[in-house]
């Protein structure tokens, strides 16, 4: 699922693409329903965004805050943080070293007051209705 880019501030929300998650092609952010409890992205699909928003920066400063285990797989540990303003407001993306989208958790979804209504394909924060795409 992507949610269309309306402004400049805003990033786009998407599902799994069938291309994976490279400096190529910034791909979106995707509503994570995982068990993290704070927002996450890979180092590449980062190098990607800031391809096309150069004003977008990492704090290396918070690196090690965070520690990840996708499934089975071993624990990533944060390299840094990232400060990303979009349509719904700011979110901060814990950046890995995996090969990942950009992952909006649940607890950034409260935070921001923000639900995805599954009938009609947008996410909702009070009047904002933003579509989101199937991919």
């Amino acid at each position: 699922m992507s949610l269309y880019r309306h402004t400049t501030a805003c990033r786009l929300l998407c599902a799994p693409c069938r291309d994976r998650y490279t400096r190529s092609v910034y791909q979106g952010i995707l509503p994570d329903t995982g068990a993290a409890h704070v927002s996450t992205v890979g180092k590449e699909q980062y190098l990607a965004l800031i391809q096309e928003d150069p004003t977008v920066t990492m704090d290396t400063s918070t690196a090690g805050k965070t520690s990840i285990k996708f499934g089975k797989g071993s624990v990533t540990v944060s390299i840094g943080t990232a400060q990303i303003p979009t349509e719904i407001g700011k979110i901060d993306f814990e950046v890995l070293d995996a090969p990942t989208p950009f992952l909006l958790c649940l607890a950034d979804m409260d935070r921001l007051k923000v639900y995805f209504n599954n009938t009609t394909d947008k996410l909702v924060q009070g009047n904002i209705r933003i579509p989101v795409i199937r991919k």
